[in-house]
């Protein structure tokens, strides 16, 4: 699955990552004293390599997140009234690296040709790919997706699915849009949760595009616990870990918190706040055995964390061409 161009260069940083190229280095998620499987980060802003006990062979993953793409035909002009507000959101981004007028269809592009060329193993795209569930913007990144040639992983963002002012729960609204529109973009069978093991690493994606996780969610996760692989953790909105704002199982998420509600035209957030799975599954994250990371999207920001023994790194947005490649390699 690796180039030997790849191979080399993981070769040559694997015992010195952080030194060769210029990254901090995260403490080791492991005692070496108290078991045999340990899981050392090194990071920047757009490249995480992290070094694995007992990983067969290098593997290399394009995160991507918040891309943002709207690209509306004929056919999505009758739901112009849900979609107008976002429609002209993110309409021509400067490229984060040349600082020129782009477009997300076209950063979008030339991410999928940087996938190719660098031979990634596995492409996953985290959430609010899409603006709002325009077909012709599904099947813009579809079909951008297929022409790479990769495999890829897709969970859904709080903007993927949702048409603003639309009538409905967002638990709701979220299936509905996710089965009606989204669904091309999944490679498994269900559409808020998934396991595929790439190169020896189970890259697990969980939907907590509500901000919240359910009991079926949480039992998915649980199980591949029990898995003798590794699991690395993509969701679209960041885990609560203190000192953060605003997340998913944050302790203050409810309709006392909800500012957006509004703007947004959704679902206030809960009175009640977090649900009892959701909390579960945060702690569960946090306590995680053999979790190579978190990775996230959703703030359109660099933030990398670590909560011990676990790191979650989020992605800078991709609607100006901003990624996260994260590289995979055995320690040694």
């Amino acid at each position: 699955m690796s180039s030997m161009n790849r191979r080399s260069f993981l070769t040559k940083t694997s015992l010195g990552a952080g030194a060769a190229l210029g990254l901090p280095a995260l403490p080791s998620l492991a005692d070496p004293a108290k078991t045999p499987w340990q899981c050392v980060h090194n990071t920047n802003t757009m490249q995480t390599i992290i070094s694995v006990t007992g990983l067969p062979e290098p593997v290399t993953v394009l995160q991507i997140a918040d891309t943002h793409i709207s690209c509306d035909n004929e056919s999505d002009r009758q739901y112009e009234p849900y979609s107008a507000r976002m429609n002209k959101a993110f309409l021509q981004p400067k490229h984060y690296k040349t600082g020129e007028p782009t477009t997300t269809m076209e950063c979008f592009t030339a991410m999928m040709q940087m996938a190719k060329q660098e031979k990634v193993d596995l492409i996953a795209l985290i959430g609010d790919i899409v603006n709002y569930p325009s077909a012709t913007a599904v099947e813009f990144v579809r079909s951008a997706v297929e022409t790479a040639g990769i495999p890829h992983i897709y969970t859904a963002g709080n903007h993927d699915w949702h048409y603003e002012g639309m009538e409905g729960s967002s638990d709701a609204l979220r299936k509905e849009w996710c089965e009606k529109r989204l669904k091309p973009l999944y490679t498994g069978k269900n559409l808020f949760y998934s396991s595929d093991i790439v190169g020896g690493i189970n890259m697990v994606t969980i939907d907590n595009s509500t901000y919240q996780v359910n009991e079926e969610q949480l039992a998915f996760f649980r199980n591949q616990l029990k898995r003798p692989e590794p699991v690395a953790l993509f969701v679209h909105i960041p885990l609560y870990m203190p000192s953060m704002k605003m997340c998913c199982g944050h302790p203050e998420w409810g309709a006392a918190s909800d500012k957006n509600y509004g703007i947004e035209r959704r679902e206030r957030w809960s009175a009640s706040g977090n649900q009892p799975s959701t909390v579960a599954f945060v702690k569960e994250v946090m306590k995680a055995k053999k979790l190579t990371g978190v990775f996230a999207g959703h703030w359109h920001q660099y933030y990398s964390i670590l909560q011990h023994p676990v790191n979650q790194h989020l992605a800078l947005p991709g609607f100006n061409g901003q990624y996260r490649m994260i590289r995979f390699q055995p320690l040694v």
